[in-house]
């Protein structure tokens, strides 16, 4: 594993790169994050297709080239900046064939967000029963 965190601090040691499972399937799932691939994994949305993983942001270059073997590309990243910005690079890099998944999740950060609410806490209390 190549992230370090904590309460105080979220970080990485270099180097990092995309995750690549090649299932010989002509459908790729992107994931911002592993957390997010484990979301969809949950949630359903991984039926046998490819899947990368970018690990961050900063890797979407990495992961071009891999993702133009494929017929579509469902993408599943942030609904932030940085994860927009990264759908519309893969849209100009990749055409029409780059689907965005963000819908599905409108108003979470993203899909890990979307999952843990379906899923609110509980308190220790309601928890109990005598």
């Amino acid at each position: 594993m190549d992230k370090l965190r904590n309460s105080f601090f979220k970080g990485s040691y270099p180097p990092k790169h995309i995750t690549h499972i090649a299932n010989g399937n002509a459908r790729c799932n992107v994931f911002e994050g592993f957390i997010d691939f484990l979301s969809a994994e949950r949630l359903g949305y991984n039926d046998g297709t490819d899947t990368i993983v970018l690990n961050s942001v900063s890797n979407l270059n990495k992961a071009i080239a891999p993702l133009r073997e494929y017929s579509l590309v469902s993408c599943y990243l942030d609904n932030d900046n940085a994860g927009r910005a990264a759908l519309v690079k893969l849209q100009q890099e990749l055409g029409d064939k780059v689907m965005d998944k963000s819908a599905l999740y409108p108003n979470h950060k993203d899909l890990n967000d979307y999952l843990m609410s379906l899923y609110p806490k509980q308190t220790a209390k309601s928890k109990l029963k005598l």
